[in-house]
């Protein structure tokens, strides 16, 4: 048992062999005490060494009273990870009337998310399930943590009405509605194990992760007639543009990766040819990626850097350009990476395990979303012996 925490018999003094004393949870901190009741009463034969003994109940109480403290215990541990005032009066803030766990939920989440050492991305995310709860507005308190809840979280996430910048109405995909579910787990695994919630209620809840959805990419045609548009084009603004967009396609690299690249410090020579050995900023994850000879007439017009002013002014241009290559989706800062990925590489025979590595992918699972995709990579591979074998 804790220092902290320890059992009290008989404190009024007013227990007999028939009349009953209380047997009370004694919580010590910072040279105070407070006395909570354990919810029993023996008399003086029926307590010994810390145990109620002669009692037709004595098991059961005992296994009851151990759970009240051990549940104190645990507040305990959570006020000191939380860096909370070592108080009575914090410790209590703590409980409900009933002795629930009346502390205000949202705002130990909320701590959790800025002090957990996560990504920008990642943070971004979590955060944005943050103000979702947010709007669910049922989880105040640790109490509230409850597979009911957790049930209704869901309904109110697949049919709760959001909308773009535009007005747009968006419809959040299985997938989508996995991710909010994936990361509010986390945090209610944490308050579980830290003793914050007296049982994990998503061990009990049924999620589908769901299918991801295909990823767009330009066709071959589309990018040749892309790389013509750049090299007719006089439009210095349009040119930045459309060199940041071709730099990403033909080096897999994300937006934010691409902005943060520096020739000087992440390129790399081997056997006399350049790669680009760089870490994702959304994972941490390394990445290669060669250098091609369209990515070099890239790098020497911008003289090896690569600068636009905003992404929201880059994906408003590319809106217009997916216009003029006759783009059945919206053209982004995305569609250039998964282009890189269908067209530029596996549609050239590269494998996936080594489009693994050049797109920093921590699963070969995320890879292989990609080599189900393009038609051209299964008739440029499988050659003509399938054709003559099966006349």
């Amino acid at each position: 048992m804790s220092k902290y925490v320890r059992l009290f018999f008989n404190r009024k003094k007013k227990a007999t062999e028939t009349v009953a004393g209380a047997i009370e949870i004694v919580v010590c901190l910072q040279r105070e005490r407070c006395y909570f009741h354990s919810g029993h009463s023996v008399t003086l034969s029926q307590w010994e060494n810390g145990l109620v003994v002669n009692h037709p109940r004595a098991v059961v109480i005992n296994e009851e009273i151990q759970k009240k403290v051990t549940e104190f215990e645990h507040i305990l541990i959570a006020m000191q990870v939380n860096k909370d005032d070592m108080t009575i009066a914090q410790f209590k803030t703590y409980l409900s009337a009933d002795g629930g766990n009346r502390r205000n939920f949202m705002a130990w989440l909320r701590e959790r998310i800025n002090n957990r050492p996560l990504r920008d991305g990642t943070r971004k995310g979590h955060l944005t399930t943050y103000k979702a709860l947010e709007r669910f507005g049922k989880f105040k308190t640790f109490d509230d943590v409850t597979l009911q809840h957790i049930y209704q979280f869901d309904l109110f996430i697949r049919e709760e009405q959001t909308y773009t910048t535009k007005g747009k109405p968006i419809v959040r995909s299985q997938a989508a509605i996995h991710n909010y579910h994936k990361r509010f787990k986390a945090y209610v695994s944490e308050a579980f194990r830290l003793g914050l919630i007296k049982e994990n209620p998503y061990e009990r809840f049924q999620d589908k992760r769901g299918e991801k959805s295909d990823r767009p990419h330009l066709t071959e045609a589309q990018l040749k007639k892309l790389i013509r548009m750049r090299e007719e084009s006089t439009d210095t603004v349009m040119n930045k543009y459309l060199d940041f967009f071709l730099f990403q396609t033909f080096t897999g690299m994300a937006y934010s990766d691409a902005k943060s690249f520096d020739y000087e410090q992440h390129v790399v020579t081997i056997d006399g040819k350049d790669y680009i050995d760089g870490h994702r900023i959304k994972t941490g994850n390394e990445f290669v990626t060669p250098i091609l000879p369209i990515t070099r007439k890239i790098l020497e017009r911008n003289n090896y850097k690569m600068e636009i002013t905003s992404n929201q002014k880059y994906n408003q241009f590319l809106k217009g350009i997916g216009l003029a290559l006759g783009c059945s989706f919206p053209l982004t800062t995305h569609i250039a990476r998964h282009t890189f990925a269908c067209t530029v590489a596996l549609g050239q025979g590269i494998s996936k395990e080594v489009l693994q590595i050049m797109m920093g992918h921590t699963s070969i699972k995320t890879t292989e979303i990609y080599a189900k995709l393009p038609m051209q990579y299964v008739s440029q591979n499988i050659g003509d012996r399938m054709f003559r074998a099966w006349k």
